[in-house]
């Protein structure tokens, strides 16, 4: 079984018709999908509760939302790119240039850019998998009421026969609230809520903690309570920049894992006929960490045996998975701990049970310098007792995008809306992006060997601490955080059941895993990974790390995902003058081009990208 039909089917132009290159207009479909699966096949086991939703047929029912691009009259490059969802957004055409960084539109609103892969004949494709989005074209960004999300989603089954059981959520407001709701919903997204069985429940728990490693401190019962079994509340209110977590039980049961079955499936039946001769996977972020554990759970073979993905590209996941299959599982969390932060982290280690199976995918992992910082992102590629380096995976490829961070090109002006203590910067990594999709595609479809790992390494002195790091930029009197404050990955015991996907909460922490992160040059610049031209030639030290504001009485922790613009370490740069800049930077992009980390038609736009970033250092 698997993807059963289609429903609800709605075809209509995309672009108002714009012609793309030699395979024209493009049609947008968006209808829901019916899955029907065996909770006996092979390919199905380790979904956890699955067996528990089955019919009297023996079959798992559910449905998700669809949503495709393709040439009008099924014609194209016989290629698909399925794109992960990022909490229900499809968020634009994938590698176009010239479109915002994550849009919010429904899949007929989506502006194409220069439209790469239209011009190419690809197919694109959505799938909802995340039970917990709030689906529809005409949904609601969050509290705000602001119209807009296009979320797209999956009906997951109810387990039957479970017993109420513990989960935790968690959150660390920017603001004071007076009340949370039991998920890690926020001012821009609203997620639905795991109720808690009993708002009297004397066994339910609520902690703070300071900084992401501190350890958590119980807060009394009586100051807390359920305002209802969706809402909790704390007298004087959640305070701005405390880490909070609640463990609670909840009757609420979905079966999370169909939505790693909805993605191999929806991907299946869109091979099935032939159409495609090779489809290959793209997520970022969340969605990244998604492909993550679709692979190491071996979900790259369908019920049929047939391969899904001939390649993947998973950005700024780090080295961790997600909240994707196990009992009270959250897709949604922001900051998860627990089953995401869950062994092994390494390449070679991720893909060993698809390789059991067959059906490998090329696979490149691309992170920010922020990943690094994270505590994580080196994970991918040392040994995570000693953080000795290790050897490529034979189907993988590694590469840190130097003094980036994992925003990236959102506009500045957001980013100075964050609480961060150093200006920041807003590096568009989607050239190199470009460039590296081609790569693997070259690699999977022709066998070309794709361009070396590119990442911190000790045995080229590329790779250090952070200590070392942020003990440099200190002494220059640069804002950074506390030592201690800093997010550490930890082995997690989640308890005896933890390997059939049921955690034992709170849960507890270990020993901490080796925390590496790319060395820097006399100017403070990473010297490992793949830089693009404006940090190859700086006029800046860039970075993947920013403390947050000081606080009165609270620790100095990094503030989440965004990087630093600082003074050279050296002193301001020494160029004779605009002319003598571009001549450097146009060298960096060439050679970025030979060596297939560009393309030649990307070069005017990371060039004029630099020159921009000469012009605020001059103005300033």
């Amino acid at each position: 079984m698997g993807l059963t039909g289609l429903r609800d089917e709605s075809v209509r132009p995309f672009a108002e018709g714009r012609l793309w290159g030699p395979h024209g207009s493009y049609e947008a479909v968006s209808a829901v999908a019916d899955f029907a699966v065996d909770p006996r096949a092979a390919a199905n086991h380790g979904i956890v509760d699955l067996e528990r939703a089955a019919g009297p047929d023996g079959l798992v029912r559910f449905d998700a939302d669809l949503r495709l691009l393709r040439p009008r009259g099924r014609g194209g490059n016989g290629r698909l790119l399925f794109v992960v969802a990022n909490r229900g957004l499809l968020g634009g055409v994938p590698f176009s240039a010239g479109t915002p960084l994550m849009q919010i539109a429904a899949l007929g609103g989506l502006d194409p850019g220069d439209g790469f892969l239209l011009a190419e004949g690809w197919t694109i494709a959505w799938c909802g998998w995340q039970w917990d989005i709030t689906r529809g074209d005409a949904g609601t960004m969050g509290t705000t009421g602001v119209a807009g999300i296009a979320g797209i989603g999956l009906r997951a089954p109810t387990a039957a026969g479970v017993e109420p059981g513990r989960i935790r959520v968690e959150f660390r407001p920017d603001t004071d609230q007076g009340t949370h709701a039991l998920s890690d919903s926020s001012l821009f997204f609203t997620f639905t809520e795991y109720p808690t069985a009993d708002i009297d429940d004397p066994q339910a728990l609520l902690t703070e903690q300071l900084a992401p490693d501190a350890p958590p401190r119980l807060i009394e019962r009586e100051r807390w309570r359920f305002v209802d079994e969706r809402t909790v509340a704390l007298d004087g209110g959640f305070q701005a920049f405390h880490w909070y977590t609640l463990t609670y039980r909840t009757s609420l049961c979905p079966v999370v894992g169909t939505g790693l079955l909805a993605v191999r499936d929806a991907v299946s039946w869109l091979r099935r006929d032939g159409s495609f001769t090779h489809a290959f996977g793209y997520g970022v972020s969340q969605s990244g960490r998604f492909l993550r554990q679709f692979l190491h759970e071996g979900r790259n073979v369908d019920e049929g045996g047939a391969a899904v993905f001939d390649g993947v590209l998973a950005h700024i996941a780090g080295a961790r998975r997600g909240e994707f299959n196990h009992r009270y599982a959250q897709p949604s969390l922001t900051h998860p701990l627990g089953f995401p932060n869950l062994p092994p982290y390494d390449t070679t280690g991720l893909l060993e049970p698809q390789r059991a199976l067959g059906a490998v995918p090329k696979l490149f992992l691309t992170n920010s310098s922020w990943e690094y910082w994270r505590g994580d992102g080196a994970l991918v590629h040392v040994d995570s007792d000693t953080g000795d380096d290790l050897p490529d995976d034979p189907d993988a490829r590694v590469y840190l995008l130097a003094g980036t961070d994992h925003f990236g090109a959102m506009p500045t002006a957001l980013k100075e809306l964050m609480p961060a203590a150093n200006p920041v910067h807003d590096h568009d990594v989607g050239p190199v992006l470009r460039a590296l999709f081609v790569a693997l595609v070259q690699w999977a479809c022709d066998g070309v060997e794709p361009p070396p790992s590119e990442v911190p390494r000790h045995t080229d002195g590329t790779a250090t601490t952070r200590a070392e790091v942020l003990e440099r930029f200190a002494a220059a009197g640069a804002a950074v955080p506390d030592l201690d404050a800093l997010n550490i990955t930890r082995d997690v015991d989640l308890g005896p059941q933890a390997a059939a996907g049921v955690g034992r909460w709170p849960l507890r922490l270990g020993a901490a895993r080796p925390a590496i992160v790319p060395a820097i040059d006399a100017g403070g610049n990473e010297i490992a990974g793949v830089a693009l031209p404006a940090v190859a030639v700086p006029v800046a030290a860039y970075t993947g790390w920013n403390p947050r504001r000081p606080v009165p009485g609270l620790p100095n922790p990094l503030y989440e995902f965004l990087g630093s613009r600082l003074p050279l370490l050296t002193g301001p740069p020494a160029f004779a003058g605009r002319d003598d800049y571009e001549s450097a930077v146009r060298a960096a992009a060439e050679r970025l081009v030979a060596a297939r980390f560009l393309l030649a038609e990307d070069v005017e736009a990371t060039v004029g990208e630099a020159l921009a970033a000469y012009d605020r250092a001059a103005d300033s």
